[in-house]
C-alpha cells in the first residue's frame, strides 16, 4: 500500500485537530443546554479495577481516566467535593472515558508501574496504554477538564497516526 506524502498527512492531521476542536466545542455548548437527563448523570461510573476500565477502553475506545487518591489524604477529598462531584465533570468523565478510582495504600504495585509518587494524581492512558496525561494536585473543573480534553485530543491523534501508517 502507498503511502501519502508527509505533506498531506500533516494536514489531514491537522484537518482532524481542528474538526476535534470545532466538535468538542458544540458537544460541550449542547451539554449546557440540555438539563441535568437523570440523576445518574451526575455521578461518575467508576469501574471496579483497571483490568475491567482497560477491557472497557478496548471495546469503547475511549481513554482510561485514573484517579489515585487514600483515605488520609486531604487534597483528593478537595479534589472529589470541588471537582469530580461536579454534575458536569461526571458527565463528561462517564461520556469521554473509561474512568477507574485506584485507592494509592492499596494499589501500589499499578502506582509504582505508573510512577505515582504524590497523591492526588490522575493519570489518563489510551487503550494501548500508552501515557496521555499525568497531573498530581489538586485542580479546579476548568484546568482539570482543559488537561482531560488535551488527553482525548492526544489520543485522537495517535490514533489517526496509527491508522494512516496502515497499523
Amino acid at each position: 500500500m502507498k503511502r501519502l506524502p508527509k505533506r498531506i498527512q500533516w494536514g489531514i492531521i491537522g484537518f482532524s485537530a481542528v474538526l476535534l476542536v470545532g466538535l468538542s466545542i458544540e458537544l460541550s455548548k449542547a451539554g449546557t443546554k440540555v438539563e441535568s437527563a437523570s440523576s445518574s448523570d451526575n455521578y461518575i461510573k467508576w469501574h471496579a479495577d483497571l483490568e475491567t476500565a482497560h477491557r472497557a477502553s478496548l471495546k469503547s475506545n475511549k481513554p482510561v481516566y485514573i484517579v489515585f487518591d487514600a483515605s488520609w489524604c486531604t487534597y483528593c477529598r478537595k479534589l472529589e467535593k470541588d471537582t469530580l462531584s461536579d454534575p458536569r465533570m461526571a458527565r463528561y468523565l462517564n461520556q469521554a472515558f473509561e474512568p477507574v478510582h485506584l485507592d494509592f495504600d492499596k494499589d501500589r504495585k499499578i502506582a509504582d508501574v505508573l510512577k505515582v509518587k504524590s497523591i492526588p494524581c490522575t493519570v489518563v492512558l489510551s487503550s494501548e496504554a500508552d501515557l496521555l496525561a499525568r497531573q498530581v494536585g489538586y485542580s479546579k473543573v476548568p484546568r482539570y477538564h482543559s488537561m482531560l480534553e488535551k488527553a482525548r485530543k492526544l489520543q485522537a491523534v495517535i490514533h489517526h497516526i496509527e491508522y494512516s501508517e496502515g497499523r
